[in-house]
């Protein structure tokens, strides 16, 4: 196939470990079990255009988790472990300097406590977070066998347009900028090991 070259200088544009997007709603906090495990996900988009933290407490209003202000990213993700953690409410806050957004939720035997009509989250929706937002291309990967990493990009014919190899971490987060990218159709596939995941999207 041949390759155009043009978005090699174009991206990456920059990575941030623990960051990720997903397609939520203004200012939206969401909280998954992670398969049948003792981990929990918890995912947050900030859509007020200022930098962001979140913090987790209990009902005590005790902080367990803060995270650092977000300025770079208008999203987050981190997975936590509950084996440690004790039963009782908590509330997830997603704060700026003129928003805050709470999600509330409880912990049952170390284990994200869900509504009976809620699925828990299957591995490949758990592991891979994409999504495009004006010009830019937002990847997050769970990579907990550090597999080896790779993306490219395809255009609606099938011609690749961009492919790299990737930093081999337990998270890996990525943005790209697709500014130079003529208006149509794509696809992007990202390979951990010898898993592929894939996401369409219109430029």
């Amino acid at each position: 196939m041949k390759k155009v070259t043009l978005l090699k200088r174009i991206l990456p544009v920059a990575f941030a470990a623990l960051v990720s997007i997903s397609a939520f709603g203004k200012g939206n906090v969401f909280i998954h079990s992670y398969l049948k495990t003792d981990y929990a996900i918890v995912s947050a988009q900030n859509s007020f255009s200022e930098a962001f933290k979140v913090t987790i407490v209990n009902a005590a209003g005790e902080t367990l988790y803060s995270s650092p202000r977000i300025k770079s990213s208008n999203s987050f993700q981190k997975l936590f472990d509950l084996s440690s953690v004790d039963n009782g409410d908590y509330k997830v806050i997603l704060s700026g300097k003129n928003a805050r957004v709470v999600e509330s939720f409880s912990i049952a035997d170390h284990k994200l406590v869900t509504k009976e009509d809620e699925k828990l989250v299957d591995e490949e929706k758990a592991n891979t977070f994409f999504r495009t937002y004006g010009d830019k291309l937002y990847i997050s990967h769970l990579n907990f066998l550090n597999d080896e990493l790779a993306i490219k990009i395809n255009d609606v014919k099938g011609d690749e347009v961009y492919n790299s190899e990737l930093p081999s971490k337990s998270t890996y987060s990525g943005l790209f900028d697709i500014s130079k990218l003529p208006a149509g159709e794509y696809q992007v596939c990202l390979t951990s090991g010898e898993k592929v995941y894939s996401y369409d999207f219109r430029k």
